[in-house]
């Protein structure tokens, strides 16, 4: 549960929403406000008001003086840009922070990494790059996990192979991701929570939320 109010610059977000599903999809043009949302329940953007719950978990709530520090919210990031150590090979990169390697050897061939894993992020493509960037924020055990459009870039068929594996992979896990790609919300077939102008404007299942905006773009596309 997020409940907050924020300025960037011009933008007042005044955000107030409720995950009950699995996966919940922040969707929105960009500039409305999807990124600092998720920055807010990470911890990596303190609001002016507000209270944020993970669970039965405060992570902040203003009123009551309660902010738990990013590194201690259980909580775990990827987002457009995958940030990788450059001097690090892929099983590095993955291992970093971790004690478990049997668990990062898992990792590695689950997600079918394994003509990767001794390569440095400079030898991989820029779509390499992003799975192995959203590998390496599930490989961790976490609370929450936070996908900031980690997808883009990928073709449809890579894209639809990594939600799948990353699904199968993180089990119970909740997560909450951004998007502004219709086809990619129904791909998850994730609650919606649609933002416009720093507001929540609508939540509920997909198909109700994004149906006349899918019917949309169909027409567009048999014109």
């Amino acid at each position: 549960m997020a409940d907050f109010k924020h300025r960037i610059g011009s933008l007042q977000l005044e955000i107030a929403l409720a995950s009950t599903a699995p996966w919940t999809v922040l969707f929105g043009p960009s500039g409305s406000g999807k990124s600092t949302v998720l920055r807010v329940i990470a911890g990596l953007v303190r609001p002016s008001q507000g209270r944020v719950v993970a669970g039965r978990r405060v992570l902040m709530d203003t009123e009551a003086g309660v902010f738990v520090e990013a590194h201690r919210r259980g909580v775990r990031w990827a987002g457009q840009t995958a940030m990788l150590f450059p001097r690090m090979t892929v099983r590095e990169n993955l291992e970093f922070g971790l004690a478990d390697a049997e668990r990062v050897r898992g990792a590695i061939a689950h997600f079918e990494l394994e003509g990767l894993a001794e390569k440095r992020p400079g030898e991989l493509s820029g779509g390499e790059r992003q799975r192995v960037g959203v590998v390496r924020a599930a490989v961790g055990e976490a609370e929450l996990l936070l996908l900031d459009e980690p997808f883009t870039g990928l073709d449809a068929g890579r894209r639809e192979e990594l939600i799948g594996r990353l699904r199968e992979w993180i089990g119970g896990t909740p997560v909450v991701s951004v998007t502004h790609d219709v086809g990619e919300a129904f791909l998850l077939g994730a609650e919606v929570v649609r933002i416009g102008e720093g507001r929540v404007v609508a939540q509920g299942a997909v198909e109700v939320v994004l149906g006349e905006e899918r019917e949309r773009l169909r027409t567009v596309l048999r014109q």
